[in-house]
């Protein structure tokens, strides 16, 4: 009987780190999903910088809305800061605060990758363990 009440808690425990891999398997692809809109981001700045001034852009209004505009200045940005304030950046500026960004990012990614790597470790101990109860 008593096997049996200790299989029941390795199985209990077993579904537990399940959901906390699928919870941090989530994050991790959230995570890569800003790095690549980071990238994105990185990718427009360094060709805005190469566009010619009063060339015609699109600019964005909404998801899927543009405007056509004229571009009067390919090397300040308007960034918002948070708190609805903003400031003036040069591109190079927001590219570093973006690539500091990405590495915050990767960094998080890398924490949560070894965590991984952790539960899984304690999953196959987990299912060890209730193999041999159920024997």
């Amino acid at each position: 009987m008593a096997d049996e009440t200790i299989f029941e808690e390795k199985y209990r425990q077993l579904q537990q780190l399940q959901q906390q891999v699928e919870q941090i398997t989530e994050y991790v692809e959230r995570m890569q999903g800003q790095q690549k809109e980071l990238d994105a981001s990185i990718e427009a700045l360094s060709e805005l910088q190469k566009t010619n001034i009063n060339t015609e852009i699109l600019a964005p209004i909404a998801n899927g809305i543009f405007l056509k505009a004229e571009l009067k200045d390919n090397q300040k940005l308007v960034v918002n800061v948070g708190a609805e304030v903003t400031v003036e950046k040069n591109i190079p500026e927001v590219l570093r605060l973006l690539t500091e960004q990405k590495e915050k990012i990767a960094e998080n990614i890398s924490e949560a990758e070894t965590f991984l790597q952790e539960l899984y470790e304690q999953g196959k101990k987990l299912y060890q363990q209730s193999g041999e109860a159920a024997e």
